[in-house]
């Protein structure tokens, strides 16, 4: 009996380091092993090689027999598994036509709306940190009135770039770190001067209240959540890793320079009088009701990466939703089985989706 196919939307400079053989963070082996044992065959192709005026792709497969990629041309796929973050009007017209089949759908990534529409749930609203707009001086006054300790961030924005800490040290002079490391020590004045700069770029910026994250080895971490949609259609956690910040940085993204550790080594260290599996019960319980308030609004919504802070005295608190999380800090923590979720809950919720249609076509 032929295989289903499932279609895999990557950026064209990903398969070209696949077909090549060049490290990346895609591990597509996994998409084809984990299909076959589902009786799927993904096909690999980017947005050049989609014809919607023919309804076809031009992509590639994985021949076992040869042991290298094969290009194909097939009909387009019934279910596609998009793992690209940009926007266009081709990706518009895909998602019109196959609706909650391409998932996950273009997602408005503005950071300030996601935190509007989660705090639209009264259970999520005791884990969101104080969030504002903050492209103007006035707020971040009014910010440090409540919160000892602020983050600037850019909007729409990844891998940690262009965020700054700053935190009231008592003295009229506050202290400014950025994600590169570099500190400076400046009074208020020279604060709104920089901020001001700042705030006259191009770009956007909100203004966050800093939490008191727990630590591991004198280092403060987060978690990152993988939680997908499965077999049931339904969401489910393939895995959780802590990241761990750099000696006397200010971001766990391993971008920059953080490192993965498994996230039950990091909580027993953290808190040793609890059991880390009431804690990650916790995180998880938080992890599965984001992602459930969000779909409200994002039909197709399902595969993300959340970065879950925990303070020290225990508490989980939601820091962003990465609507492409490149999974490679499971890799990194040395949880295999987790890793391979990530590829493997993708797959099984696509063949969900092809039953649920074959079977919408029997009714």
């Amino acid at each position: 009996m032929p295989h289903d196919s499932v279609g895999i939307l990557l950026g064209s400079p990903v398969i070209h380091k696949i077909l090549s053989g060049k490290p990346t963070y895609e591990r597509a082996e996994l998409y084809f092993e984990c299909g076959h044992r589902i009786g799927l065959t993904p096909v690999l192709f980017n947005l050049e090689g989609l014809d919607l005026t023919k309804e076809q792709v031009s992509g590639y497969v994985w021949s076992p027999t040869s042991k290298r990629y094969l290009r194909t041309v097939q009909p387009l796929p019934r279910v596609i598994h998009k793992r690209i973050l940009s926007s266009s009007p081709k990706l518009a017209s895909l998602f019109r036509k196959l609706g909650k089949r391409l998932f996950n759908p273009p997602i408005n990534r503005n950071k300030l709306r996601i935190h509007a529409l989660l705090r639209q749930n009264a259970r999520l609203k005791p884990h969101l940190p104080e969030t504002r707009g903050g492209n103007h001086w006035d707020a971040v006054p009014k910010m440090f009135q409540r919160h000892p300790v602020i983050f600037i961030k850019p909007v729409v924005g990844s891998l940690g770039h262009s965020i700054l800490k700053i935190e009231a040290t008592g003295d009229g002079r506050y202290l400014l770190q950025s994600h590169r490391g570099k500190n400076q020590s400046l009074s208020e004045d020279q604060l709104k001067r920089f901020l001001s700069k700042l705030f006259s770029s191009q770009r956007d910026f909100f203004l966050q209240q800093g939490i008191s994250l727990a630590k591991y080895r004198g280092s403060p971490f987060d978690l990152r959540v993988s939680v997908q949609k499965g077999a049931e259609g339904r969401w489910e956690i393939s895995g959780a890793v802590a990241k761990v910040a750099p000696r006397k940085g200010i971001l766990t993204n391993l971008s920059q320079n953080g490192r993965a550790v498994p996230a039950k080594t990091v909580l027993s260290h953290a808190f040793p009088g609890r059991n880390p599996e009431d804690l990650l019960e916790k995180i998880y319980d938080l992890s599965l009701e984001i992602c459930q308030t969000l779909e409200k609004s994002h039909p197709g919504f399902a595969d993300a990466g959340l970065d879950i802070g925990i303070d020290q005295r225990g508490k989980p608190w939601f820091i962003e939703v990465n609507f492409r999380d490149l999974r490679y800090s499971f890799r990194s923590a040395g949880e295999p089985q987790m890793f391979q979720n990530t590829y493997f809950h993708p797959m099984c919720y696509a063949k969900f989706l092809l039953s649920a249609g074959q079977q919408a076509s029997a009714d």
